[in-house]
């Protein structure tokens, strides 16, 4: 059956807004932690000269981490914008539109939470080195925990613009039909985008404060980073609960 060439222009285009949505939402928190890290460096380094060298790598390190959210972000808007030529009359339906939209929207708005976040714990870290030179090691460890632990939300949004990307051959529907399936689709995108940005932000805050608290009390760093390892976990969990809400809308409901 012919497929209208205007119906394959929106199509196409809506997979550009997806792509843009995934580098657009996606920089943004990746940016203002990064900046964060970079204001306390510099904040540490005028406190404490001598130690500008270990604040300066901690620093680089943190922003390194930072930044990985902005990747996925920036790597599903390459696959999106490399699907554009390879979109077959079949796919050219509203379901596959929304589909590769809700793909940008998972990735890119769970990326805000999880860059904010990590940037907050190693700005905090780079603080508390200058503070306190001597814990830079124990500091440093509870910063990568922290910022491990805040990126995971990024991730649940990664694989979740992932899989929308592999399926990509379930969304031929076409006809009435094919309200309800477009609707879970973008629907679950959103819905693990947005579910990621708060256990993000959280975790980041928990692990800002381990970092700092470490660096006041270096010797109970064991008890504090079961602490951050105990509050992060239950931070995490509401962005699993988005992630098998994203499950259910885009293999079960979608496609009953």
């Amino acid at each position: 059956m012919a497929v209208d060439p205007n119906t394959i222009a929106l199509v196409q285009g809506m997979v550009y807004v997806g792509g843009g949505c995934a580098i657009g939402f996606g920089a943004i928190g990746s940016g203002i932690g990064e900046g964060y890290t970079a204001r306390e460096a510099t904040f540490g380094m005028a406190r404490q000269p001598k130690m500008s060298g270990e604040v300066m790598r901690t620093m680089l390190v943190g922003q390194a981490i930072s930044e990985s959210p902005g990747i996925f972000a920036l790597i599903v808007a390459f696959l999106l914008i490399l699907t554009i030529g390879d979109i077959t009359a079949a796919e050219a339906t509203p379901a596959f539109a929304m589909a590769m939209l809700g793909c940008g929207l998972a990735v890119g708005l769970s990326a805000i939470g999880a860059g904010t976040g990590t940037g907050l714990a190693s700005g905090q870290a780079c603080r508390a080195i200058a503070r306190n030179p001597d814990c830079a090691g124990k500091v440093t460890i509870t910063m990568l925990l922290g910022q491990a632990l805040a990126t995971s939300p990024a991730v649940f949004g990664f694989v979740a613009a992932l899989l929308l990307i592999l399926f990509r051959g379930e969304y031929g529907v076409s006809g009435v039909e094919y309200m309800p399936y477009a609707a879970a689709l973008i629907a679950g995108g959103l819905c693990m985008g947005a579910g990621a940005i708060g256990p993000g932000l959280g975790i980041g805050f928990v692990g800002s404060q381990a970092c700092k608290g470490v660096g006041a009390n270096p010797r109970h760093n064991s008890a504090i980073n079961k602490t951050l390892l105990i509050g992060a976990a239950v931070a995490e969990s509401t962005s699993i609960y988005a992630f098998v809400v994203f499950i259910l809308l885009v293999l079960l409901v979608g496609k009953q």
